[in-house]
């Protein structure tokens, strides 16, 4: 049977339509799969941006509320991605003053001067660098401009605070914090420095604790302040408190060996001493040459009456840090139980002179040195002190701040030099 001819017409049109209806569609498929192929390629692109972008912004906002461990954190996975972004170099500088890595801080400084110039964000960190570390004309600059009423105010008296505790200055110190307190009083960091103060420098415990505490009242994710008031707490053999405190600041930072040694004294002052073991030998695997854990695990060594172990530890840690008073202690104890009563003389003997040495360095400290700051023969007498108990920075520091108040005091250039003559036969290899 035959199709009429106007039936196969509209047979043919119908084919043709739907043809040209499969091609629109099969181009509008493909020019949409080219649209998705393009903007997942431009995601994968962005992405590390995003990622830095979103970090960066973390960074700034934790540096405002003084949370300097945590935007070192972020900080680090910016530079990764944009290694010579000014702001991220900026932030990190301010980030590196805050947890006194004053070298990563001045270096920092100068990779942003050298995309930027001495801009006014630059002239500002690099001002308080200089108040932390140097004092004397940059100190000026930050009072006159804390007495001009600057909006950075705040942020010149933290400098201000801690460059006078490096200095030993405490009653300078008192009188940055008191200001500060006065323009905020419940600024977190204020307090945080007043209970470092406490603690560290005046040995207050009790006080320090309260310090701390009113700081975490009011910002409970400040890390350094919960890192005081555990240390402190540990000092006070308050041990269930400090591990908590200890185990909360873990979980943000895992990797931390100090927090890990911390917790572990906690876990053997609740008598969990095999887990306390089990934690310090960990740490030790990682780093055999890290003095808390050295110390720690020949204390636990000593226990257990382990001699041997705990002398190889106790000998270690004191080797790599002379002033460890509870590890040259524990190693008197040692020796004396395993029989070696000379080598424990000898022990009392160091530790005799260490205990003398603090003695003298405390009474600089909080009474020579406040009579008279700029007395050469005090810088003098700290820095051979500290270099005596095995802090060598510091120690050189304290000599050269002797040196810079008076360029002839002998004492100064004598033990200065004595010291870099030792330090040097000691790194030049053996003759053959």
């Amino acid at each position: 049977m035959r199709v009429p001819p106007s039936s196969a017409a509209e047979t043919g049109c119908v084919s043709d339509g739907w043809s040209r209806h499969l091609r629109i569609r099969s181009r509008r498929l493909w020019l949409l799969l080219a649209l998705v192929g393009l903007l997942v390629g431009v995601s994968l692109g962005l992405h590390p941006h995003l990622r830095a972008w979103h970090h960066r912004r973390i960074a700034r906002m934790e540096l405002e509320r003084y949370h300097a461990p945590q935007a070192v954190h972020h900080l680090q996975i910016c530079r990764e991605i944009w290694p010579n972004d000014p702001e991220v170099l900026l932030l990190a500088a301010r980030a590196a003053r805050r947890i006194r890595v004053y070298g990563d801080s001045e270096r920092l400084l100068r990779m942003y001067r050298q995309i930027r110039g001495h801009d006014q964000a630059h002239a500002l960190e690099q001002l308080l660098l200089l108040a932390e570390t140097q004092g004397e004309g940059a100190t000026e600059q930050c009072w006159s401009r804390v007495e001009a009423g600057d909006a950075d105010a705040p942020l010149h008296l933290e400098a201000l605070t801690r460059g006078y505790l490096r200095q030993y200055r405490l009653g300078w110190a008192r009188i940055c914090l008191d200001r500060w307190q006065q323009l905020q009083p419940d600024n977190p960091q204020a307090l945080y420095l007043e209970g470092l103060t406490l603690l560290d420098y005046l040995h207050d415990r009790a006080a320090a604790i309260d310090c701390y505490r009113r700081v975490l009242e009011l910002d409970p994710d400040h890390e350094e302040a919960r890192l005081g008031l555990a240390v402190a707490l540990l000092m006070g053999k308050s041990f269930a408190e400090a591990a908590e405190h200890f185990q909360q600041l873990l979980r943000s930072q895992p990797e931390n060996l100090r927090l890990q040694v911390g917790l572990a004294e906690c876990l053997d002052g609740l008598d969990q001493t095999a887990e306390a073991v089990r934690l310090v030998d960990d740490i030790l695997a990682q780093q055999p040459g890290f003095v808390p854990a050295l110390s720690l695990r020949g204390q636990l060594a000593l226990k257990s009456e382990q001699w041997a172990e705990a002398e190889s530890c106790l000998r270690e840690a004191i080797r790599r840090d002379p002033s460890d008073h509870r590890a040259r202690y524990s190693l008197i104890l040692c020796l004396e139980r395993s029989g070696q009563e000379e080598e424990a003389n000898r022990q009392r003997k160091e530790l005799k002179q260490l205990e003398e040495d603090l003695a003298r360095f405390n009474e600089i400290v909080t009474r020579d040195i406040v009579q008279r700051p700029t007395d050469p023969a005090l810088h003098c007498t700290l820095g051979q002190l500290l270099l005596r108990g095995g802090q060598r920075e510091e120690g050189i520091r304290w000599l050269q701040s002797a040196l810079h108040l008076d360029p002839n005091y002998a004492p100064a250039r004598q033990a200065l030099a004595e010291y870099l003559s030792q330090t040097k036969s000691q790194v030049q290899p053996s003759s053959p």
